[in-house]
């Protein structure tokens, strides 16, 4: 059913520092008896069940006769009764908003966040015609938004229905913009939060303008008339959604102006911004139009998250803003922390992306047991098929000129669920097929010989810095001068001896422990072999296990160049990354 009607927001927040927003939503034209409307549940590119309408109040409806009658469905959907020809209605309420994440909503006296699904309810049906948002922030705040600016009207946005408003975050506050073309277009910057005067890097504009371009340059061009990434320096948090013309990136401000974590942000912004592609337009059809009520299923996250981490630093490495040395460290060092994780050999990817829903955002003490990350072992797997793709056809085809295909073919119409795969073994034909096997239905490890091709080597070793020899199957946590388990492997040692996570660890040998330095002092002590006592609190009762210290592991890799490579491995190795491969190290 489709209702002729037009929709207009209005969002104010009349006392900041109550945590509120007021929305009114307006519908005139030929109404409907009983009109439903609902608060979504969910945000699109976070997989989790939040249950916004959690944080509505003082729900209120008036039509044209006076206040009509709103009556609470379930937990997130409403139902107003109105009189027989009716053509106005005002559906308004507050919405608590005091949660600093991407994914949720925030207001304070100086600042105020907008994830558009935790605060815009819509109508059960369908809206021809554009709707209207009006924000009236508080004097002196400003607006930054990827929506269309409807004339000269302050605050006066339009969306032509309501999956783009939900797909519009808005910051408002006092803003510092800045700003970039690329091809013409502009692309804003627009910072809010204590530091917004300061970019991170005097070549952080370039650097940008460098990973627009380059992204650009892989599909043809850019699919906006604009582009905003809204900024939000925070005291602690961090981290990015992506939306069709804008990113909503949150950065702690320590990390915001620190040189070590630079590259990690430039990687933030190129991962965000590689999405308006990759899960925005070019996604399997279930992700959108979206049903904002319940779970949408995908066993392709590990290609629409994980690969896009992967082109995060490809995009780095191909666009020259950060050495590739660095790259490969990064790679190196996420690889160290998969063959950490037990739950590789338990869960592929395929698996793992469609069981996001009740785990991806729901870790617990056995997730590593259980599971693996489809971040970032999809960001891996895009290294090894990348290369395995290469390695079939000589070169001729590629990772990125999959994507490419895929996007030409089906641009921004979504894609069946099979049409992604069928066009990695079209390109790569049954090398391609079983590698998909390999690592993404199946468990096995990645194959690092690949890696030759590219003139590199993994290197597994013991991290020379660190004192302690044995492995115990045990991450312990230090909280309040007290330590805990936070992760026992199973069927490791620890696990063995009777360890479980959350027990307090008091005592190594009868000697007190209280913080990880004291921890580690004490197990550097001793070698694969040696029986440890250790002493523990299990449910506030203490008690005494004894485990069986096991040969290290390695967690120390690296990915090293050849000292021998051979010119045509190098010249692999500048096709895949841009850049020539490095010295060997000394």
């Amino acid at each position: 059913m489709t209702m002729a009607l037009s929709v207009r927001y209005g969002l104010t927040m009349p006392d900041p520092s109550s945590h509120y927003y007021h929305v009114e939503i307006q519908f005139s034209g030929a109404l409907p008896d009983i009109l439903e409307v609902r608060m979504p549940v969910w945000t699109p590119g976070s997989y989790l069940v939040r249950e916004y309408a959690r944080h509505v109040t003082a729900v209120r409806a008036e039509g044209s006769d006076g206040v009509a009658d709103a009556a609470r469905l379930d937990k997130a959907s409403w139902q107003v009764s109105l009189p027989p020809g009716s053509t106005h209605l005002t559906f308004s309420y507050d919405v608590y908003a005091y949660d600093l994440t991407v994914r949720t909503s925030y207001l304070d006296r100086d600042y105020g966040l907008v994830s558009p699904t935790s605060v815009f309810m819509y109508p059960l049906h369908a809206v021809e015609g554009p709707l209207e948002l009006q924000i009236v922030p508080p004097a002196g705040w400003d607006i930054a938004t990827g929506l269309e600016p409807a004339g000269t009207t302050p605050g006066l946005y339009l969306a032509p229905d309501y999956d783009t408003l939900a797909d519009a975050p808005i910051q408002m506050g006092r803003l510092t913009r800045y700003s970039f073309e690329v091809s013409g277009i502009v692309h804003t910057v627009a910072v809010g939060g204590q530091g917004r005067d300061r970019l991170p890097s005097p070549q952080f504009l370039d650097h940008l303008t460098a990973i627009v371009s380059r992204a650009a340059s892989l599909f043809g061009g850019l699919p906006y008339r604009h582009y905003t990434f809204l900024v939000t320096l925070a005291q602690q948090g961090g981290g990015g959604l992506e939306h069709l013309n804008s990113a909503n990136i949150i950065v702690s401000r320590d990390r915001w102006m620190d040189p070590k974590h630079y590259a990690n942000l430039l990687s933030l912004f190129a991962h965000e911004f590689f999405h308006l592609w990759n899960v925005k337009r070019l996604r399997p059809s279930q992700l959108g139009p979206f049903d904002y009520q319940t779970e949408v299923y995908t066993t392709l996250l590990w290609a629409l998250e994980g690969l896009t981490d992967y082109f995060a630093q490809w995009l780095l490495a191909q666009s020259g803003v950060v050495p590739v040395s660095e790259v490969l460290k990064t790679w190196a060092d996420n690889l160290a922390i998969l063959e950490m994780m037990p739950g590789r050999y338990v869960t592929p990817l395929d698996e793992s992306s469609r069981l996001t829903w009740i785990r991806q955002y729901r870790p617990d003490a056995n997730t590593p047991n259980l599971t693996v990350s489809y971040y970032l072992k999809g960001a891996l797997a895009g290294i090894f098929l990348d290369l395995e793709l290469r390695h079939a056809t000589r070169g001729q085809q590629t990772l990125p000129g999959v994507f490419r295909s895929l996007w030409d073919q089906y641009g921004d119409r979504g894609y069946p669920e099979s049409s992604f795969e069928a066009a990695l073994v079209a390109a790569g034909g049954d090398a391609m097929r079983r590698a998909l096997e390999r690592y993404v239905h199946g468990t096995q490890d990645f194959d690092d010989s690949i890696l030759g091709d590219v003139g590199l080597d993994l290197q597994r070793s013991l991290d020379p810095n660190d004192q302690v020899r044995v492995w115990l199957g045990l991450d312990l946590v230090e909280r309040q001068g007290r330590l805990y388990a936070r992760f026992v492997a199973r069927g490791g040692p620890a696990e063995s001896a009777g360890m479980a996570p959350d027990d307090e660890v008091v005592a190594v040998d009868s000697e007190r422990v209280a913080t990880m330095d004291q921890w580690r002092a004490k197990l550097s002590r001793y070698q694969a072999g040696d029986a440890i006592r250790v002493d523990i609190f299990h449910d506030g009762i203490l008690g005494s296990l004894t485990i069986a210290a096991h040969p290290p592991r390695p967690t120390h890799y690296r990915l090293l160049p050849r000292n021998n490579a051979s010119e045509q491995e190098r010249q692999a190795f500048h096709a895949w990354l841009g850049s020539p491969l490095p010295s060997p190290l000394p």
